[in-house]
């Protein structure tokens, strides 16, 4: 049913919205909102003429319910007073999510940073909500700690509504306050259906859980704060750069530089090693004539326990293409790996990231020769040449 085959109700008056009053809201009883009656219902299914009405009904400040591809949402124009001053009544004074209509707008409202882009290009449009420290542009929308939090939506006809609409949405789950988000049209309306102008049915929801909320600092630094329809452990992975060490079979040069340069920069950031994820590191390492699942050698694992490293178990992993087009920052234990690695890239057409290091020696300008086969003194001076050799930054 389109928007011009349904009676129109009244529009509530669009006045300018006073502080006090947004201050009261979450302090008023859910009778005190303008209640609207019944929503009008469009369908998802008559796209032109329900994204018409929809837009017209954002422009004049009222609040509408949409599908996206996690819950339904109620919410208007970021830029209206009126609407987002009755978002405020109902869930409160407290920060919205901007929706907007294209992943390559995120980083205009929200300052990239080398973590949040490989989270966009994993994840958006889809079920993240990514909250990044405002730029200029979305300053005027920021919470009071200058984040922003930013939604592109898959669902289409959400997304094609907000590359339409003139200006983002405020969002917000379409439920009251302590009560499950809805993840069908029926659900919406019952919840919160009388506080606005139109609702749009497109159907159960396909994810049928809230998008993940994750928190990137400008240093880096990744909090999940809220765990949904994306894991915490694969956000965390996603979002960190990757601190590669090439080696030839990865058992006994690799394994050694991975494992001191997690413990150098896990101390250097005063967090143990396996919290490095969180602050957007992985380190790891491999072979370029690796045999996968080999333990690390006898020898590399007593010159490890020596200082206190254990790397016991460490299995051997095959330099692949994919493994050196996901790294940010690769470093080779000879002239022969660093060829490898880039013969590689050029296979697929070079590193995932924009910002990603030219693959270089650990060594400047020497190979770290390869310990195999030698007495336990020779895989003492390979650990001390390597960890001399460790960039002392933490790769960003």
């Amino acid at each position: 049913m389109s928007g011009e085959e349904v009676s129109r109700r009244p529009r509530r008056s669009q006045e300018v919205v006073t502080d006090s009053f947004l201050l009261d809201s979450a302090r008023r009883p859910r009778d005190a909102l303008p209640l609207m009656g019944p929503a009008q219902r469009l369908s998802a299914d008559d796209r032109e003429a329900s994204i018409a009405e929809c837009l017209t009904l954002l422009a004049q400040g009222e609040l509408l319910l949409l599908p996206t591809e996690t819950v339904y949402g109620i919410g208007g124009r970021a830029d209206r007073p009126a609407a987002v001053a009755m978002l405020q009544k109902l869930k409160g004074k407290r920060p919205f999510s901007l929706h907007i209509g294209s992943v390559d707008e995120v980083f205009e409202w929200g300052r990239a940073t080398p973590q949040s882009r490989r989270l966009a290009r994993a994840y958006l449009p889809g079920p993240l909500t990514l909250v990044l420290d405002a730029t200029d542009r979305g300053r005027p929308f920021a919470a009071a700690d200058g984040t922003i939090g930013i939604r592109v939506v898959a669902e289409p006809f959400c997304a094609e509504l907000l590359r339409r609409c003139e200006a983002p949405l405020f969002l917000s789950s379409a439920n009251q306050p302590n009560q499950e988000p809805a993840t069908d049209v029926e659900a919406a309306i019952g919840a919160v259906g009388d506080l606005a102008a139109a609702v749009v049915d497109a159907g159960p929801s396909a994810l049928a859980q809230a998008s993940s909320v994750v928190r990137v600092h400008s240093d880096g630094r990744v909090d999940v704060l809220r765990e949904e329809a994306l894991e915490r452990q694969a956000i965390l992975a996603r979002a960190a750069t990757l601190a590669l060490f090439v080696c030839s079979g990865n058992t006994c040069r690799s394994p050694m530089a991975e494992a001191l340069a997690r413990d150098a920069w896990a101390t250097s950031l005063g967090i143990a090693p396996h919290e490095l994820s969180k602050h957007g590191l992985l380190v790891a390492s491999a072979g370029t004539s690796a045999m996968a699942g080999l333990p690390a050698s006898d020898e590399a694992v007593v010159a490890m326990a020596e200082v206190g490293i254990d790397i016991s178990s460490h299995r051997s992993r095959v330099l692949e293409a994919a493994l050196a087009a996901r790294a940010s920052k690769i470093w080779c234990m000879g002239e022969n790996h660093r060829a490898r690695v880039l013969d590689l890239l050029d296979l697929v057409g070079g590193p995932l990231d924009d910002d990603a290091a030219e693959p270089a020696l650990l060594a400047p300008g020497t190979d770290i020769v390869d310990p195999f086969g030698g007495s336990i003194e020779v895989y003492r001076r390979t650990r001390d040449e390597i960890a001399a050799a460790l960039p002392r930054d933490v790769p960003r």
